[in-house]
């Protein structure tokens, strides 16, 4: 009986996962007004009633997705000392197979309900852990600073490609890029 019961909560786990990543996936190609449920469960190769059981609607989903792509400890797990360097290395050239957050952030503007849900998420979970890390009196001016940096690079990379960034990043941007992180963090 016990074991019926494990597979059955890996079965939920694994369908509740591929709902979500498929949801990462439509929710940045196409933004949340355009993302259609049907789009989403269609690509996760699950029945539509599993979003409602499982996220309770488009919106939850929504909220979920874009939670587990934001994950501010790609940030504070890097040291201070060397911080530049090591972020421009992870934004650059660390390719994970994560879904970036950004389109579906962008994608949100469009949706009054997907944009207080985006706000409040970056807020929470990108805004104050680095207020946090980055301590000190201007701490929450110094991570929005740095979001507004890392906001133009993965914009320019990803969603507005400028020749600058495709492939190797020229090694004086990516110097200037290193020296404007690590005096975020500096100053």
């Amino acid at each position: 009986m016990e074991t019926m019961i494990n597979d059955k909560t890996r079965d939920a786990d694994r369908t509740r996962q591929a709902i979500l990543h498929a949801a990462q996936q439509i929710f940045a190609e196409k933004g949340f007004a355009e993302a259609g449920v049907r789009d989403i469960t269609a690509l996760a190769g699950v029945n539509q009633s599993l979003v409602s059981r499982y996220f309770g609607g488009k919106l939850k989903l929504f909220e979920a997705a874009l939670d587990a792509a934001l994950d501010a400890r790609l940030m504070t797990d890097l040291p201070k000392e060397e911080f530049g360097k090591r972020i421009v290395a992870r934004f650059a050239d660390e390719r994970d197979g994560r879904i970036s957050p950004l389109p579906m952030l962008f994608g949100a503007a469009a949706d009054s309900e997907a944009r207080e849900v985006a706000l409040r998420l970056l807020r929470d979970r990108v805004l104050e852990p680095l207020s946090h890390w980055f301590g000190g009196e201007v701490a929450e001016v110094k991570a929005a600073a740095f979001m507004v940096v890392s906001l133009g690079f993965f914009t320019y990379r990803d969603q507005l490609p400028l020749p600058q960034f495709a492939g190797p990043i020229d090694p004086a941007l990516r110097r200037w890029l290193e020296d404007i992180f690590q005096s975020i963090v500096d100053r």
